[in-house]
């Protein structure tokens, strides 16, 4: 899960509006704060974009969002942002996807003799499609991810999809905004036998 330090939103929804992704889209969605006194103009927005750890398919890494360019984004996708907010979206926005890219990692370590260096391909914003496991994991009681993500990897030439759900987490006064990431292999037997294989290594049994 990511925890933020950060002033509480009407909305913690950082992954919620894209379809598809590169290094120059944003891929989320934010509700604004508290109004603020001052209104920062959107021209005062930084334009500076933070490099990410996660290997695009040329091996460059992918370049996020500036506070400009996620907000022009955003509003022009109908989505209500304030622009006093946008510093802190963006923190959430990249906090969320390096954790993602560390739980695939987790993965792609299982196959490590055969690419020690897999890279991303693209992902694909999928909100309001519920995954299998998040579909009968509500029959139980457990509430529904706010969005839902297909991420491709390449794995040497192998291509893997991996299916990233996000979940309101358990705020805290400390960190009252908290989102639970699930990311995992698809449904298909090498999928389901890596998922096998975390799980025996996260519960030591061998």
């Amino acid at each position: 899960s990511c925890h933020f330090n950060t002033q509480p939103m009407a909305s913690a929804c950082p992954l919620g509006y894209s379809s598809s992704s590169d290094s120059s889209k944003a891929a989320t969605d934010g509700a604004s704060a508290e109004p603020a006194a001052a209104v920062l103009p959107e021209s005062r927005l930084s334009r500076e974009r933070e490099v990410s750890t996660i290997p695009s398919a040329d091996g460059t890494p992918f370049l996020y969002p500036s506070e400009r360019q996620f907000y022009s984004s955003a509003t022009a996708k109908g989505h209500d942002l304030a622009p006093n907010d946008m510093s802190m979206v963006i923190a959430i926005h990249n906090a969320v996807n390096e954790k993602t890219w560390q739980d695939i990692l987790r993965y792609e370590a299982l196959h490590a003799q055969e690419c020690a260096a897999p890279k991303l391909i693209r992902f694909l914003g999928r909100p309001g499609e519920l995954s299998p496991k998040a579909y009968f994991a509500s029959f139980s009681g457990r509430t529904l991810p706010f969005d839902r993500h297909d991420w491709y990897v390449d794995r040497c030439g192998t291509p893997v999809r991996y299916v990233v759900d996000f979940y309101d987490g358990k705020s805290s006064p400390d960190h009252p905004v908290s989102i639970h990431i699930d990311a995992r292999p698809e449904v298909s037997w090498s999928g389901l036998r890596d998922r096998f294989r975390m799980w025996e290594k996260d519960l030591k049994i061998f």
